[in-house]
């Protein structure tokens, strides 16, 4: 499979990293996505190939650029189409990757993925949230710039939210996480 190429490449990028966010990503969040996005499509009978790939590079820009910097989407997809390139990815599937797994992966403003590919991988993104200690490490190391404590709590809830309403999309899983999100909440909402 050609992500094995990419997973090679991404690491590479990571571990190159200076930004300590960036390296946190890489070792605690990007292989846990990519596992539970390997498990998700063979359950699912996803495409392994194209959402694992997606799911290498998902955060990509956080090797390279500040999470908030204005241009973090236009670089970490430009470095992710680098990256399928040099793994021999088609145009058609570089194509699916970007616009049909990574883009909607977030789940913001009603832009839901469509494919199986993409609701697999935004699953495994939110499960990584949902299970991990990614909110207490996360949000601490990554409170946005100039918000005050009561809009840090507002935004972690709505992350929270989304994590599990929006971005789980089979239900049995949602119902297995279901716990790990209302313990969650307990701690984040004032």
């Amino acid at each position: 499979m050609k992500h094995k190429k990419v997973y090679e490449l991404v690491e590479r990028a990571y571990l190159d990293c200076i930004e300590p966010f960036g390296q946190w990503v890489w070792k605690n969040h990007v292989p846990i996505v990519v596992a539970r996005t390997e498990e998700l499509a063979k359950i699912h009978g996803a495409n392994e190939d194209l959402a694992v790939a997606g799911a290498l590079l998902h955060d990509f820009g956080d090797a390279f650029i500040y999470r908030h910097a204005e241009a973090h989407e236009e670089i970490s997809m430009q470095k992710a189409t680098e990256v399928l390139k040099e793994a021999d990815y088609s145009e058609i599937e570089i194509s699916r990757i970007l616009n049909e797994v990574i883009k909607p992966h977030s789940c913001r403003n009603g832009h839901l993925p469509e494919s199986l590919e993409g609701k697999v991988m935004a699953t495994a993104d939110a499960l990584a949230h949902l299970t991990t200690d990614f909110y207490v490490q996360f949000t601490w190391l990554h409170i946005p710039e100039n918000k005050t404590y009561d809009e840090f709590l507002e935004w972690v809830t709505e992350k929270l939210d989304r994590d599990f309403h929006k971005k789980i999309f089979f239900d049995d899983v949602r119902e297995d996480v279901r716990y790990r999100y209302e313990a969650l909440k307990e701690v984040f909402v004032k």
